[in-house]
C-alpha cells in the first residue's frame, strides 16, 4: 500500500482542463471496472448547484495510461469520479436543465436554465471550478487500481455487489452475462426498470441462470456464490458458446410465453417468477417439449389465477398457495416453485 500511495500525486484541475481532455479523447471511463452511469437528473442538478455555490465536492482519481512521445498528450482513465465528471460534462453540453427537483434553492435565478442560459459570472464559475484530482502513476498495475477502486466504493457503499464484481472480474463469464443482458428481450418486455439496468441487476440475473446451467438446481444464487462462480469461470469458460446458444433458445421460448401480454409482463417483473419461468423452460428444452401458444395460454391462466387469489378447484388452490409461499422465499428453494408451475398449468 505504501508503494501505491507514493505513486499518487494530489493536484487541482479546473473544469475547463478536464472538459478539454474529455472532448479530445484523452480522459476516458474504463468500462472494465467502472459501473454504468447511474446518477439521476436531481443528482446531477444538485452537483451543479454545489459548484455554483463554490462548495467542495469529493476528489476524483485519474490513472495515467501513458504519454504520446510525439505530441506529449497523456491518456487518463477515470478510476473514481465518473458520476461527478459525467454530470458536469453533460451540463456543459446542454443535455439537461437545472430543474427544481434537484435544487436546494427553488427560487434561485439559475432555476430551469441550461448552461448557456446562466449568467456570465455563473458560467465562468463553472469553467474555473477546481476539482481535487489524485493522479495515479502509470507504474501502478491494473490489479492494484482495481483494489483501490473496490476499497473506495465498498467503504462508502456507492456500489452494489454486482457492480463490484464488474470491477473485479473481466473474464469470460461476466462477458457472456453482459452480452445476454444486452439482448432486446429484457427491454422489449420492460422486465428491468431503468435503475435496475444502471445498477447492472440485469447482468446479475442472467448470471444466476448461467450458474444454473453449470451447477444445477441445488446451487444457491447468493452473492458469495456469484463471486465464486465469477472467479471459477473468469479465465476459462469452455461451455460459453454452448450456454449462449441455450440461453438464446430460452429467450425465444420466453417471448412465446409472454406473447406481449401485459399481465404476464407485470407478473415476471418480480424476479423470483422470472427466474422460475426460465428454469421451467430449460426443463422443457431438456425434454424436447416445444413451447407453443398452448403453453402461453396456460401460463396466462396461471398468472390470472395467481393474481385472483382464490379459485374454485380446491386442488388448484392448494398448488397456488404452495407456489405463493415458496416464491415469497425467493429463489433459494428453486425446485419447488418450478414444480408448482408445471402442475398448475
Amino acid at each position: 500500500m505504501a508503494n501505491t500511495i507514493d505513486s499518487i500525486k494530489v493536484e487541482t484541475r479546473e473544469v475547463k482542463w478536464l472538459e478539454e481532455k474529455f472532448k479530445a479523447g484523452f480522459l476516458t471511463v474504463d468500462n472494465s471496472f467502472q459501473r454504468r452511469y447511474v446518477w439521476t437528473k436531481p443528482n446531477q442538478v444538485s452537483l451543479i448547484e454545489t459548484i455554483l455555490f463554490g462548495y467542495p465536492i469529493p476528489e476524483i482519481y485519474l490513472w495515467t495510461r501513458g504519454t504520446d512521445p510525439n505530441t506529449g498528450d497523456t491518456n487518463l482513465s477515470i478510476v473514481d469520479g465518473q458520476q461527478r465528471l459525467g454530470a458536469v460534462f453533460k451540463f456543459l453540453n446542454g443535455d439537461y436543465k437545472l430543474t427544481t427537483s434537484g435544487l436546494e434553492f427553488k427560487n434561485a435565478d439559475y432555476k430551469g436554465k441550461v448552461f448557456l442560459g446562466l449568467s456570465d459570472d455563473q458560467r465562468s464559475a463553472i469553467w474555473k471550478y477546481p476539482f481535487s484530482v489524485r493522479f495515479v502513476s502509470e507504474n501502478i498495475e491494473r490489479e492494484e487500481i482495481v483494489k483501490m477502486f473496490l476499497r473506495l466504493n465498498s467503504s462508502n457503499m456507492a456500489l452494489n455487489p454486482q457492480e463490484l464484481r464488474n470491477a473485479e472480474f473481466n473474464g469470460k463469464f461476466i462477458e457472456l452475462a453482459a452480452e445476454i443482458a444486452g439482448n432486446s428481450f429484457w427491454v422489449d418486455n420492460k422486465l428491468f426498470n431503468l435503475l435496475d439496468l444502471r445498477r447492472m441487476l440485469d447482468v446479475q440475473f442472467v448470471s444466476s441462470i448461467l450458474i444454473f446451467f453449470r451447477k444445477g438446481i441445488n446451487e444457491e444464487t447468493d452473492q458469495a456464490t456469484l463471486n465464486r462462480i465469477y472467479d471459477l469461470y473468469n479465465e476459462t469458460y469452455e461451455e460459453a458458446d454452448q450456454d449462449r446458444a441455450l440461453f438464446d433458445q430460452l429467450l425465444l421460448d420466453a417471448r412465446t410465453i409472454i406473447d406481449n401480454q401485459e399481465i404476464v409482463k407485470e407478473f415476471l417483473r418480480r424476479k423470483t417468477h422470472l427466474y422460475t419461468l426460465f428454469i421451467a423452460l430449460y426443463f422443457f428444452r431438456n425434454q424436447n417439449i416445444p413451447v407453443t401458444q398452448i403453453f402461453s395460454d396456460a401460463y396466462r391462466e396461471f398468472v390470472e389465477v395467481y393474481a385472483a387469489g382464490e379459485v374454485g378447484d380446491p386442488n388448484t388452490q392448494v398448488l397456488i398457495n404452495e407456489y405463493k409461499i415458496l416464491s415469497n422465499e425467493g429463489v433459494q428453494k428453486k425446485g419447488e416453485p418450478i414444480a408448482e408451475i408445471r402442475d398448475c398449468s
